[in-house]
């Protein structure tokens, strides 16, 4: 994301290094090898290896994620990079606030203190933010949408006008079912516009012929509302611009 005062962050890397690296360089300046500001929501693999690459090679400003109880390798990796290379660090926690620039702000709705200990931690204590921008508020569940923990936790630690959104992003996974509490938060954000990413297709059904991360209206059922559902697997990537008098969203394949 970019900021109308030139600040810039990127949030969670995708599990393909090289084609990260080629988003940004068409999204940035040629001669610019900086971020702001770098955000981990989850540390699972399909987030962890671009975001690998770019505190490796780039000169970022501050790393925010809500750390990991039991760290995975790759998690590990990237901590040791960010104390190596001296970047700033934070661990973000309920009710912090994060600005970018002047005009944009990341409330920080989960995890809370301490960290749930537990098979799914990495679900259980991933970061759900809010981005409020002139004229656009974005709540970003990501990955935890698939964790029943943080749901219900949200819903019973945080005050409903802090869920509300014009957009809301969450990560869908072949093969998993979106906890009921979803739907709630889902009527409490009241956005205009639900977007769905796809997480990493396992390696199996990468490889099998029909293997899709396009959901299908049944797998939306339970997500299913007065708002419009896109889906990046369908549209391509998706454009969200806004100013001080509105927003709009807009596929930009």
């Amino acid at each position: 994301m970019r900021t109308r005062d030139g600040k810039t962050a990127l949030i969670d890397g995708g599990l393909d290094a090289s084609s990260l690296a080629t988003e940004l360089d068409a999204r940035l300046p040629f001669w610019q090898r900086s971020l702001d500001m770098v955000i981990l929501t989850a540390p699972r693999q399909d987030d962890l290896v671009g975001l690998q690459d770019i505190v490796t090679r780039y000169q970022v400003g501050e790393v925010v994620d809500a750390g990991m109880l039991h760290p995975n390798t790759g998690y590990a990796l990237f901590r040791r990079t960010i104390n190596e290379r001296n970047i700033p660090y934070m661990q973000a926690r309920k009710g912090a606030v994060i600005p970018l620039g002047s005009q944009v702000v990341f409330q920080v709705l989960w995890p809370v203190s301490p960290l749930h200990k537990g098979s799914t931690e990495e679900l259980d204590d991933g970061l759900i933010l809010r981005l409020q921008a002139p004229g656009l508020r974005l709540l970003l569940v990501g990955e935890t949408a698939l964790s029943k923990y943080a749901l219900s936790g949200l819903l019973t630690t945080i005050d409903n006008s802090y869920l509300q959104a014009e957009v809301v992003q969450l990560v869908a996974e072949t093969g998993k079912t979106f906890p009921t509490a979803l739907q709630e938060v889902l009527q409490l954000a009241h956005p205009s516009t639900v977007v769905i990413t796809p997480a990493i297709l396992p390696s199996k059904l990468r490889n099998k012929a029909g293997a899709t991360t396009v959901l299908t209206p049944a797998s939306l059922q339970p997500i299913n509302g007065a708002w419009q559902i896109e889906q990046t697997a369908q549209m391509g990537t998706l454009e969200l611009s806004s100013n001080g008098s509105g927003w709009t969203i807009s596929a930009n394949a």
